[in-house]
């Protein structure tokens, strides 16, 4: 099979090879084994790096397969002071896809969120305009003109709940009263609608938001957050 892809994280395998963590255009993460060379071969070990955009194949059945070859195609230059955020956007998909789940539309925002990585002036809203990305594919939009369950219009006046059980409610109705849910506002959420129109109080909202929405989705804690000033 071949896609092109991004590595996510590697790490030692046995004697001489590696086990990589891979998010690709085409068939979403997987993992591999790689036996990279230092000069000659098809798989140079300075080509699995993360933020290098790859030309992947590789074979093999089961959850982890024979990487055979990595080509770079190019390279996002991340300067160090943003470094970490390329790693938080790694860890949030190495601990909240499936395997073997394509997600074109999540790689393409990975992608151009890379891209902007560069731009100290806006890289926190990027980032934040990623994780409402991976959101959606989880299952879990922000960004909708109605909430589900009712087909209301959403309300700039309301408090709404955004619960991973019963997805975004009025506050009070919850269906499950164990389910583990989060305030939001609904000036908050009309102002989603349109990116462009979030003032400074907005971003900060969404910021908190979204960092409670990965405390309770996240199997363990993230780590690479822990180091970010957002």
């Amino acid at each position: 099979m071949q896609s092109f892809g991004y590595i996510l994280n590697h790490r030692p395998f046995r004697d001489t090879s590696l086990l990589v963590d891979i998010f690709t255009e085409d068939y979403g993460r997987i993992c591999c084994v790689a036996r990279p060379a230092k000069k000659r071969g098809k798989i140079l070990k300075g080509s699995l790096e993360p933020f290098r955009y790859l030309s992947l194949q590789w074979i093999g059945k089961g959850d982890v397969q024979t990487l055979t070859e990595a080509d770079e195609r190019g390279r996002h230059t991340i300067p160090p002071s943003e470094m970490m955020m390329g790693l938080y956007l790694n860890e949030l998909l190495l601990l909240l896809t499936q395997k073997y789940v394509a997600l074109p539309e999540l790689f393409s925002a990975y992608k151009y969120t890379l891209h902007k990585l560069n731009d100290p002036e806006v890289n926190k809203q990027i980032m934040m305009q990623f994780e409402l990305y991976l959101l959606a594919s989880l299952g879990l939009p922000l960004i909708m003109p109605t909430t589900p369950q009712t087909d209301e219009a959403i309300s700039a006046k309301m408090r709404y709940r955004f619960s991973l059980d019963d997805g975004l409610i009025l506050s009070g109705e919850l269906h499950n009263p164990q389910s583990r849910s989060i305030n939001i506002e609904g000036d908050l959420l009309i102002a989603l609608q349109g990116m462009k129109s979030l003032n400074d109080e907005h971003w900060k909202q969404l910021r908190q938001f979204l960092d409670a929405v990965f405390l309770l989705l996240s199997p363990r804690t993230i780590n690479s957050r822990k180091l970010l000033h957002l």
